[in-house]
């Protein structure tokens, strides 16, 4: 079982190579062979998931060399939910743009770059080493680059590069915290790191933490660093706007932070005051920015923003509460929000505009697209029974508990925020009457992904219930409570 730890990555990076040779211009087969690549990952992933679920952590050396030579891989209860929560959603976003891609030329580039992202951050869910992490940061990110750019409109391509340059001083930052690591331990491997970091001065540390913390707090799209993600996720096809608001910045960016601040830099709590901080201004200016965007992606973009500060003060606060918040917002965000993407990509395949100043009675001609985009704007929102009204009370407990209560009172604000603008947009966009209304549904095609997600964004809370809960989240919570990579023995 164990070896099946390399295969979520080797298939998307094998799909990458082998779909331009066999599809050749065929993007019908292309999508086709994409959804069974995808399909086949999940299905790889799912086996993985009952391996540690039940039997605990999977530690791997590639090629059976050990520390210092060897590439070390390791899958445990939080890196598996993460795990699976990619390979879900991700072959969810796959059915729906074997319909959506249609609209482009040349759609199997688009597979292509699709399949390196999500080699990319599976690449970065299972490394044990500073370096591989890093490489399957950047594979992920050149991939999110282009494809942000897929419909070469200008633009498109002024958001791609507006990406590109803060997305390369992020990668500065990382690389030369890689380098300090190096330089004052000799090793990149992260157990062997921890146990040499005990011994060096606490102004390396910081200023290493400080560095990395900033690299990966841009791609999680946190205030002050969010400059890019507004442009990108408005500007990118449908499916990768999904992909990169519901699963990249979660990956790429958050999930680092997570091993950051609890796994690894264990000896530096001024990270979860900086959380806190960085959280907070999030939380609101998502929220104020949203309302004033006539561009409903745009909007949604924003709201991401908002809603990834509620991630980042559960991980100020740390505990059980604050711990158990972030992971289970971080899943119901990730159902809702894809949802909320893919279905004005919806209703952009059958308007072509995503203005919502040239969208009126959206109910009457869409009905079901309607019905769909109201459980991801009450989910995003925190309405009961929605999944992420559960982490928002849990993130606000753990608040109250730790004596922050001025942070709950702004989460419960920032909800209440969130709600308004959405209920604004649906009565302008969705529920006004239009004379004349012609009935134009978006295809069953791109109609079924959506239910699917709406129906997980309902019912996401099923996690919490007991029974549930503790075989998979509280283990993942165990993780980032009581996990450090110096528990580890090298040659482990």
């Amino acid at each position: 079982m164990n070896h099946l730890i390399v295969f979520p990555v080797a298939i998307y990076l094998g799909a990458a190579f082998l779909l331009p040779l066999l599809c050749g211009k065929n993007d019908v087969l292309a999508g086709i062979s994409g959804i069974a690549f995808t399909f086949l990952s999940l299905a790889v992933s799912a086996l993985l998931g009952i391996s540690v679920f039940t039997g605990g952590r999977i530690i791997y050396f590639v090629g059976g060399w050990t520390e210092p030579l060897g590439i070390m891989l390791m899958l445990d209860p939080l890196s598996c939910l993460f795990l699976l929560l990619t390979n879900t959603v991700a072959f969810i976003i796959m059915l729906y743009s074997a319909v959506y891609i249609k609209k482009y030329h040349r759609a199997v580039y688009f597979y292509v770059l699709f399949m390196l992202m999500l080699a990319g951050m599976n690449g970065i869910l299972i490394s044990m080493d500073f370096f591989n992490l890093f490489v399957f940061f950047e594979i992920a990110s050149i991939a999110s680059f282009i494809i942000v750019a897929f419909g070469l409109r200008a633009e498109e391509l002024e958001a791609s590069l507006k990406y590109t340059v803060i997305s390369f001083i992020a990668s500065s930052l990382i690389l030369f915290a890689i380098a300090m690591i190096y330089g004052l331990t000799g090793t990149l491997n992260i157990p062997a790191f921890m146990h040499a970091a005990a011994h060096l001065p606490q102004t390396h540390l910081w200023f290493t933490a400080g560095l990395l913390l900033a690299g990966f707090a841009v791609k999680a799209g946190l205030a002050p660093f969010h400059a890019w993600l507004p442009d990108a996720h408005s500007m990118a096809p449908a499916p990768v706007s999904a992909l990169l608001s519901g699963l990249f910045i979660k990956i790429v960016g958050f999930y680092a932070i997570i091993r950051l601040t609890s796994n690894i830099f264990t000896d530096i709590p001024q990270i979860r005051t900086i959380l806190l901080v960085f959280g907070i201004v999030s939380m609101l200016l998502g929220s104020f920015a949203a309302y004033g965007q006539n561009n409903i992606k745009r909007m949604f973009a924003y709201s991401t923003i908002s809603q990834i500060g509620y991630c980042a003060i559960g991980l100020g606060i740390g505990g059980y509460l604050g711990n158990l918040g972030v992971l289970m917002h971080i899943i119901a965000h990730a159902f809702s929000k894809s949802l909320l993407f893919l279905n004005i990509g919806a209703v952009e395949y059958m308007t072509g505009t995503t203005d919502s100043d040239k969208l009126r009675g959206l109910n009457d001609s869409m009905p079901y697209t309607t019905l769909l985009s109201s459980a991801g704007m009450l989910g995003i929102a925190g309405i009961p029974p929605m999944g992420n009204f559960w982490s928002k009370v849990i993130i606000i407990i753990a608040a109250v508990h730790a004596g922050y209560g001025g942070i709950a009172a702004l989460c419960i604000i920032a909800a209440v925020m969130t709600l308004g603008y959405f209920l604004k947009l649906q009565r302008t966009v969705y529920c006004s009457k239009k004379e004349g209304a012609v009935k134009k549904e978006a295809p069953a095609g791109l109609i079924a992904p959506m239910a699917v997600l709406a129906f997980m964004a309902v019912f996401a809370g099923i996690l919490l219930i007991p029974g549930i809960r503790e075989p998979f989240i509280d283990k993942a919570v165990d993780v980032m409570d009581n996990f450090s990579y110096i528990n580890i023995a090298i040659g482990d």
